[in-house]
């Protein structure tokens, strides 16, 4: 009678060799590619946080300068006063676009330096000072304060 026989794999000394290497070929590929994106990950946060030093430092000199014009602005108005507050109003807006730039290069709401709450009250601030400075009937001194005091809190909220 015919015996059904079964295929056996004859595994020679050779080919175990060559799996083997194959195999550690392929680890120590795997192991190269983790350590070249783990490199590239670390290097990009890296980045990253140096991008958001960068801008807050730039946030904060606007800052300054902004508090400098509203420190020249006084409280009565003058000839140059429109020229003070427009100019405050550009470090504001200048502010504005770096955290909202910030917010855009971080991929989401962790990369605001600020709540938008600071610059919407800025700008109503600066709305009432431009209003007081084209009546030029009454002193400007509590809405250049209340100004001057929002700037200082948006100042002191820029993390360093």
């Amino acid at each position: 009678m015919y015996r059904k026989t079964t295929p056996r794999f004859q595994v020679n000394n050779e080919n175990l060799k060559t799996q083997r290497r194959a195999l550690l070929i392929v680890c120590a590929a795997l192991l190269v590619a983790v350590g070249v994106l783990g490199f590239f990950t670390l290097r990009n946060r890296n980045l990253q946080a140096r991008v958001q030093t960068q801008i807050s430092q730039r946030m904060y000199s606007a800052s300054a300068s902004a508090l400098d014009e509203v420190g020249k602005l006084g409280s009565i108005v003058t000839s140059n006063a429109s020229a003070r507050l427009a100019r405050v109003r550009q470090y504001v807006y200048y502010m504005d676009q770096l955290n909202g730039l910030s917010v855009s290069l971080a991929g989401g709401e962790g990369g605001r330096l600020v709540s938008a709450d600071y610059f919407t009250t800025l700008y109503s601030d600066l709305e009432s000072v431009e209003t007081l400075i084209q009546l030029s009937t009454t002193s400007t001194l509590d809405a250049r304060t209340l100004l001057q005091t929002h700037l200082t809190e948006l100042q002191n909220a820029l993390p360093r």
